[in-house]
């Protein structure tokens, strides 16, 4: 039964916390319960160049592709809505849910220790921004926590990403469609 209102869940922490893999995961794991959804990489559809002076860190363009993808995944019927971004502000929050039409929404924080952040960036970053994710992921570790924020907070040391999905699942009370 489809519900008259967007159910959105955004997925916070800091770089290299596992926002994206644990958002593919839950997607995966409602797929399999056959919930409906859709789940964004909210960085993935910022990465444009050039950009607009007035959107350095493309906020702006990303939430104009949002708001496309959204408006495309309702003619299909979801209402539900996971996006995985790094959340530094409530109103950064609320610009995403204004722009999906959510009354509401849920914030998950991921965290993770300094040394399991470094140690996933290393894995993940090979190119030239390496030292810049390496730097900023322990520097918003420490913004995010002080920030509280956060409707729920999920450590992921010592997790699978499976595990850290069903942590998240268990927040969510989304019925099959």
């Amino acid at each position: 039964m489809l519900r008259d209102e967007t159910q959105l869940l955004i997925i916070s922490g800091p770089v290299g916390v596992g926002k994206t893999s644990a958002g593919e995961e839950l997607s995966a794991n409602l797929e399999d319960e056959e919930i409906g959804h859709t789940f964004v990489d909210l960085d993935g559809l910022s990465k444009t160049y050039p950009r607009s002076n007035a959107d350095p860190f493309g906020e702006q363009i990303a939430l104009r592709n949002l708001r496309a993808v959204w408006a495309n995944a309702q003619e299909l019927g979801t209402q539900n809505l996971i996006v995985a971004r790094v959340i530094e502000t409530t109103a950064g929050a609320q610009r995403i849910a204004d722009t999906v039409g959510a009354k509401s929404h849920v914030i998950v924080q991921l965290n993770a220790s300094d040394d399991s952040l470094q140690n996933r960036v290393q894995r993940r970053e090979i190119g030239s921004g390496r030292a810049w994710h390496e730097r900023r992921a322990v520097e918003l570790s420490r913004q995010l926590r002080d920030l509280k924020i956060a409707d729920i907070e999920i450590d992921t040391d010592n997790k699978s990403i499976a595990s850290v999905a069903r942590e998240v699942r268990e927040h969510l009370k989304w019925a099959k469609v």
